[in-house]
């Protein structure tokens, strides 16, 4: 058997105990760490704007958007545009809106220092997120 349940706007002494039920439990608790689409549609709305364009163009783009395509007249530079992806999944976590141990959805490719060549998403997360981005273009929040 397996049960599956959610819980909307939980108290944080609901969270408390639910957390200390698992660990008792935890030989026989499975955490989902998948990027549902409504996950994915609140870790979008929460992304800082020139986060979720990362995000749009990287979907728009089968998972990868170079970083010379984020590049504009404007803006030449893109520090600073990348943060918010890993803030923006920490919050999520410590908001209990995902389990820790989640991958972020979208990684900078790069040297690992100096300038990044771009982002890249999973394939299988690309489907996912092009939904909460339409659900959330569309009006639909994650309170709904």
């Amino acid at each position: 058997m397996q049960i599956h349940f959610s819980v909307t706007d939980p108290t944080p002494g609901f969270l408390d105990d639910l957390r200390e039920f698992l660990a008792r439990h935890a030989a026989h608790v499975i955490i989902d760490t998948s990027w549902t689409p409504d996950r994915a549609r609140r870790y979008f709305e929460t992304l800082p704007k020139r986060a979720q364009n990362i995000v749009v163009e990287a979907v728009a783009n089968d998972g990868y958007v170079k970083a010379e395509d984020l590049r504009t007249e404007k803006e030449p530079n893109l520090r600073g545009h990348s943060g918010g992806l890993k803030s923006t999944y920490e919050k999520g976590v410590a908001k209990g809106w995902w389990p820790d141990g989640m991958k972020i959805p979208v990684r900078p490719v790069g040297r690992g220092f100096g300038k990044v060549v771009g982002y890249q998403m999973p394939e299988e997360l690309v489907p996912v997120f092009f939904q909460a981005i339409r659900d959330f273009r569309n009006g639909k929040s994650s309170e709904d």
